[in-house]
This record gives C-alpha cells, sequence and structure tokens, in this order.
C-alpha cells in the first residue's frame, strides 16, 4: 500500500468549499475533467478516448487510474474544515453525479474512500509540507510516513486494520521528518529556558534553524539541526565573529573535530527523556511515533 495526498481544488464556476463538502458527504476524493457525454463508467477506456479528444491530456486522471488502489491512505485538506486521512475503498471510476452536472461540483475522476479528520497536532510536517506542491494528487513516499499512517488509521478508527508489527523503528528519530525534528528541539530549548523567537525560523536564515535567547541572561544562541548521517563538523562554528552561543543537534550524532565553549551538542539521550517527560502534553504526531518505537 501507498500513501498520498490530494488537493480539492475544483476549476470553473466550483467553489472548493462546496466540493469538500461534496466530497465528504459522498465518501469520495477525485479530480475533474468532466465529459458529458460519457456515462459513468469503472472501464478507463470508455473515458479516456473521448477525455483525450476534448482536453488533450488527462494526466492526473490517469495517475489516479494507476495508481490510487484499494487500502492506500490519501491525506487531503480544507482550509475551514481542516485535515483529514481517507482509506481508499475502491479505485478510479468516471462518476459524474447529478450534483456534478447540475451544482458546479468539478469532481468526476474519483476514488471511493472512507475519510476520517485528524486533529492538526496529528499531522506530521511531511505531510503539511506536501501541500506546498501544485500538483492534484501525488504520492507521499518514505517508509516512516506509511508506517505513522497506518498506525494513525488504527488509532483514529479504533481498529487494527492496519498490521503496523512489521514496520517498527528501534530510533524514533527515523520516525521523524526534517520539520518534525526541529520542532522537537525547538520544544526541547524552550524546557530548559530558551526562548526561541519565531520570526527567525525562516528558510533563508543562514545555516541556521532559528535563535534562541535566554531570557535571564540575555544570551543569544544559534540552533543548528541535522538529521540523517550527514556530519557536523564542529570546528566550524568555533572560528565565528560573533559570541553568539551554537546549539548543535545531530540525530545520529555525527560530530566531528574539537568543540568550543561556544558550542553546545544536545545529546540524543537528552532529547528521548524529553520525549519520555514531556509524554502527557506533546502534540499527537510524537506520541503515536513513540508509541510505535515503544518508547
Amino acid at each position: 500500500m501507498n500513501i498520498f495526498r490530494i488537493h480539492i481544488k475544483p476549476g470553473g464556476k466550483a467553489l472548493r468549499e462546496t466540493t469538500f463538502k461534496y466530497c465528504l458527504e459522498n465518501n469520495l476524493l477525485g479530480v475533474g475533467w468532466q465529459v458529458q457525454d460519457v456515462d459513468n463508467t469503472k472501464n478507463w477506456e470508455d473515458y479516456y478516448e473521448k477525455a483525450k479528444d476534448k482536453y488533450g491530456k488527462v494526466n492526473q486522471c490517469a495517475y489516479i487510474h494507476k495508481h490510487v488502489k484499494v487500502d492506500d491512505l490519501v491525506w487531503t485538506r480544507d482550509k475551514s474544515k481542516g485535515y483529514f486521512l481517507a482509506k481508499v475503498v475502491s479505485g478510479w471510476e468516471y462518476y459524474n453525479s447529478e450534483a456534478s452536472i447540475n451544482e458546479d461540483i468539478d469532481i468526476v475522476n474519483v476514488f471511493r474512500v472512507k475519510l476520517l479528520a485528524v486533529p492538526i497536532g496529528a499531522v506530521p510536517g511531511k505531510v503539511i509540507a506536501s501541500f506546498r506542491a501544485s500538483r492534484a494528487c501525488q504520492k507521499i513516499a518514505g517508509k516512516s510516513i506509511k508506517i505513522y499512517s497506518r498506525i494513525l488509521w488504527n488509532e483514529l478508527s479504533q481498529t487494527q486494520y492496519y498490521d503496523t508489527s512489521n514496520g517498527k523503528f528501534d530510533d524514533i528519530f527515523l520516525m521523524l521528518d526534517d520539520e518534525e525534528t526541529e520542532d522537537l528541539v525547538f520544544l526541547y530549548l524552550q524546557s530548559i529556558g530558551w526562548y526561541v523567537v519565531p520570526s527567525s525560523r525562516k528558510g533563508d536564515t543562514m545555516s541556521f534553524e532559528y535563535l534562541a535567547i535566554n531570557p535571564r541572561t540575555g544570551r543569544r544562541a544559534l540552533t543548528q539541526v541535522k538529521t540523517g548521517h550527514s556530519n557536523v563538523p564542529r570546528s566550524s562554528y568555533n572560528n565565528r565573529d560573533s559570541d553568539e552561543h551554537i546549539f548543535l543537534f545531530q540525530a545520529n550524532e555525527k560530530y566531528t573535530e574539537e568543540s568550543s565553549d561556544l558550542v553546545t551538542n544536545i545529546s540524543k539521550k537528552n532529547i528521548v527523556d524529553f520525549l519520555k517527560e514531556s509524554r502527557d502534553w506533546l502534540p499527537e504526531n510524537f506520541t503515536l511515533k513513540m508509541k510505535a518505537c515503544a518508547i
């Protein structure tokens, strides 16, 4: 099974809010490319030949037909209703309902689903980031997001529909994406008395993730967070003109070269201990992954 995300973004006169409501009420997700003289069908060729004549290409319809299968999980979202996780119960079909004909609902290339609302705290950063792409439907790659989405579906549906016993990680940092790891270090720093400045968390803030300030001393600190297996050469942080402190965190503790009094390596153990101590209030995207890793 695979994990996807889909934008519900109708064209023409169709309103996104109305279209999303239609999807929820009819337990389906999909895209447009309506062809009036095609009957409702599950035969791809019946639809494709006439759609190709009308539109030239219907790549997103073809993508759904080829890739989205029963038991896949699909993330979607709506500005007012939030995030949803959907389990696919049947594959592609052309479904031009009375509503899509008469009410400007631009969703006709569909797959049937069961939809569950997801609390915002349970939505992983990788899923949120995937919606930045404009493509209507696309796969979200990665073993950790596949395992997490299956665990989340089981939790939300209060079933054990997906078997997650063979996909557990011993190391929670293999389950966390880059943004979640940054968030975790962010929270940890605040727990030890450093306040992180939100506006400093920009994609173009040099090579650092954010600025932190100690309110008791007024001291400033820059934070560098690394995942994967890239080495962090500590000496490169020793010879800076500024006297700002540096916090370094490498999820696999791949530090090289000598450190200095200006540099603090945050240990993996400290972060795991923080997770355990904070279990009662951490967002669900952390607590569910802790459960998956038996923390």
